[in-house]
């Protein structure tokens, strides 16, 4: 028969037994706080890097940051927009959403670029697209895009076209038109696309690679045409002007696209978790319907395919600048 065990050595273990599965419990609890994304408590700031004041991307920005605050139950802000790397404060993380003006052509176009995000900050996730509009004063005799490169054959370095600087996107867009075409227009840059848009409506200037934001009103009203959408697919906001793709050019193809960004110090389960919450919000139907109403195309997908798309929309528009390469020629 085994002796009896006292009493207070029973309780005595068994209360060692349950301060060790509290203090583990405790430990992974913490553990659990710390690698959540975002942590409790910690605010996350958007920025926006846009060398243009950010008139289409600061209305994209604070969309995400309603929608990941709404998703993820943590306050994400809206911080303005920046031409230079964004500075992170003690103990807040700062995402940066910026595009192809940034990324690509700019690096490209001059010796120093204000940024090149690639060195500061990891893809996270392609957040959306807006295409280029081809769109023409109405005092111009044609209605068609095949009408218009044929104008243009006829009379080189008659028609004007309106952009918002070297290595813009509308500026890169109607080089991409001239080379593919074999067609000549004398560039005119403005400081604001509202200026442009108004000497468009005036006929002052005769064309101009606008996007779809900037131009959609002044199409619906009739006070501009518009010829085709740099793209394969139609806008909703404008169902009625046809793609390049559809007209027989797929080559002839310009957007802004627009990339979730963070630190490069930013670990990789932080940028898998910020690019499962950008990929859920970017599917739900109400943000596809306000990024339509945008002019916008949701994206989405792994931070790879942003890398890559960066990668190839870098060596498309640098081969246009330095050697005037572009796609197979235009019809």
């Amino acid at each position: 028969m085994r002796p009896a065990v006292p009493t207070d050595h029973i309780m005595r273990n068994t209360l060692l037994r349950m301060a060790g599965l509290t203090a583990l419990a405790f430990c992974c609890a913490v553990s659990a706080a710390e690698s959540a994304w975002p942590p409790p408590g910690k605010p996350v700031q958007i920025a926006v890097l846009s060398p243009a004041g950010g008139s289409i991307d600061a209305p994209l920005a604070r969309l995400l940051a309603e929608k990941l605050t709404a998703y993820l139950n943590v306050p994400f802000t809206f911080i303005g927009t920046s031409t230079h790397t964004v500075s992170q404060p003690n103990n807040v993380l700062q995402l940066v959403l910026t595009g192809i003006g940034m990324q690509t052509t700019r690096p490209g176009t001059y010796r120093a670029t204000p940024l090149d995000p690639r060195a500061h900050y990891l893809p996270v996730g392609l957040v959306a697209q807006f295409p280029s509009i081809i769109a023409v004063t109405k005092m111009l005799p044609v209605n068609s895009l095949d009408e218009f490169t044929r104008y243009l054959r006829l009379n080189p370095g008659v028609v004007n076209v309106a952009s918002s600087g070297n290595g813009s996107v509308s500026n890169m867009a109607d080089m991409l038109f001239m080379t593919l075409t074999d067609t000549n227009m004398v560039p005119v840059t403005f400081s604001s696309t509202g200026q442009a848009t108004s000497n468009l409506i005036s006929g002052e200037i005769q064309s101009m690679f606008h996007l779809a934001p900037d131009i959609a009103d002044q199409v619906k009203q009739q006070e501009v045409k518009a010829l085709a959408i740099m793209g394969d697919k139609r806008l909703s906001i404008l169902p009625q002007v046809p793609t390049t793709a559809e007209l027989g050019h797929p080559a002839l193809r310009a957007s802004l696209w627009l990339g979730l960004m963070a630190p490069k110090d930013t670990p990789p389960e932080t940028i898998e978790r910020a690019n499962a919450a950008l990929n859920d919000i970017l599917a739900d139907p109400e943000v596809i319907a306000r990024m339509a109403s945008m002019g916008a195309t949701p994206q989405g997908g792994t931070p790879q395919e942003l890398d890559r798309r960066l990668s190839a929309e870098l060596a498309k528009w640098q081969a246009l600048l330095t050697n005037g390469y572009a796609p197979p020629p235009f019809p």
